[in-house]
Formats: structure tokens, C-alpha cells, sequence
């Protein structure tokens, strides 16, 4: 089976709830998200299902700090993941495969898109917020940046204290170390 008839599959059954497609991947905005559907192929033979979920104003905010960027950078979850829990491709040997994987991003992952998303999910579900706050670590990358944001949209106002003045680790990646400052001085904890 041609690598292909993935595409065409997903293209079938996205179209219709308002997906549009550019190369491998489909996007849909509704409200102040935006979904993606990536469909990624391996030489192997395999295809895998990559998905994300992009609040729109965190993403304003972003690229107020950040306007040289192209894009917010979100972290993409595996399809597998909903289903079993972990990584799944599905083998281009299979005749039944791209109608399977379809059905499968329409029962699983397009339910998860559409389940509710407040700033205290995306913090605890999106960025770690816990696990960032336990080990606070000053110059993280973007999952850090992307926690500091959306606190600060919430207005939790000390814990981006917190996270923004926590010691930076003197193997933290110098970019990230600026980016960093960079949150730091917009928001005003410089």
C-alpha cells in the first residue's frame, strides 16, 4: 500500500469537519485553538499520526516577545499514545491500514481537540506545571516558556516569579538562557 493512500484517507475524513490540508499536515481553528494533524512517514514503511493543540493567544503573546519567530513551537503528541499509550505506526503492508488509521484519529484524537482547555489544564496537561515548579530551573526552553505565558495569562503571578528567577543550571543551553531573559524582561521580573 502506497504511503499515499494515508494521506488520501486522512484527507477524507478531515476535510468534511473542517480540516485543511497543507502537504502533511491539517489544521483546523476553532475559537482560540488551533489543531494540527501531522502525518509523518518512515523509509521503513511505517505512518504515524503526530497531533497538536495551539492556544492562539499564548501564540500572540509569543510572538510579542518573539517576533522574529515564524511560528509557536508546540509540543506534538503520537496518536499511539491515546490508544494504547504509547507510540503507534501503522505498516504500509496492510490493506486495511489508512482506513483504520482515519477511524482512529476521528475516535480519538478528534475528541481530545474538542474536549474543554482551560489555562489551568494547559499548564498542568501541556507544560508540566508540578514537575516544572518542583524543580525550578531557571532557562529552560520552550516547554518552560510556554508554563511561564500561560501563568501569566492566569495570573499566577508568583509561580512566574518562581520559574523566571529560579538559578539557571550552568549546562543550560545559552539560546534558551536569552530566550529566557527575553520572557523575563517583557513581562516585567527583570
Amino acid at each position: 500500500m502506497s504511503r499515499s493512500l494515508f494521506a488520501k484517507a486522512l484527507d477524507a475524513a478531515l476535510r468534511p469537519i473542517g480540516f485543511e490540508r497543507n502537504k502533511d499536515d491539517w489544521t483546523r481553528i476553532r475559537g482560540d485553538f488551533e489543531a494540527t494533524i501531522n502525518r509523518q512517514s518512515s523509509w521503513l514503511g511505517g505512518v504515524a499520526v503526530n497531533c497538536a493543540l495551539k492556544d492562539l493567544v499564548t501564540e500572540r503573546l509569543y510572538l510579542e516577545i518573539f517576533p522574529e519567530a515564524v511560528v509557536f513551537p508546540v509540543p506534538y503528541r503520537r496518536m499511539g499514545e491515546f490508544i494504547e499509550g504509547h507510540d503507534g505506526w501503522w505498516a504500509t503492508e496492510d490493506p486495511d491500514a489508512a482506513a483504520d488509521m482515519a477511524t482512529a484519529v476521528l475516535n480519538n484524537v478528534i475528541p481530545w481537540f474538542e474536549q474543554p482547555w482551560p489555562l489551568e489544564v494547559q499548564a498542568r496537561e501541556w507544560y508540566f506545571r508540578e514537575r516544572q515548579l518542583e524543580r525550578l530551573r531557571g532557562g529552560g526552553g520552550f516547554g518552560a516558556i510556554g508554563l511561564v505565558l500561560t501563568l501569566h495569562r492566569m495570573g499566577e503571578f508568583d509561580d512566574v516569579r518562581k520559574l523566571l528567577n529560579a538559578p539557571t543550571p550552568r549546562t543550560a543551553i545559552e539560546s534558551n538562557v536569552k530566550n529566557f531573559a527575553r520572557v523575563r524582561e517583557y513581562l516585567g521580573y527583570a
